[in-house]
């Protein structure tokens, strides 16, 4: 799977992540959701997965991978709120 022109496919908008990307992760040993996401940044953009998680899923689950490993990683919210001002200059406040 993974011809030159599909392998340039974006699966991954946000994050320019390509299927290249997520099929060398694969070959390298990430074979589930989780270390995928941490090897291609794919999941991260700023529809956190909205977009991706679908076509990701299905090339894991087609890779024979449990249920497990391909469901999606749980949302991770803030402990507190941040204000974006606090974020440009913590000493101000």
């Amino acid at each position: 799977m993974g011809s030159p022109a599909q392998r340039k496919t974006i699966v991954c908008p946000c994050q320019d992540v390509t299927l290249g990307d997520i099929l060398d992760a694969v070959e390298h040993g990430h074979t589930n959701v989780e270390t995928v996401k941490r090897a291609t940044a794919v999941f991260m953009g700023a529809c956190q997965g909205k977009t991706c998680a679908p076509h990701v899923e299905a090339l894991l689950s087609e890779r024979g991978g449990s249920e497990q490993e391909y469901r999606r990683p749980s949302a991770r919210l803030p402990v507190q709120p941040v204000l974006l001002g606090m974020l440009a200059d913590p000493g101000e406040n």
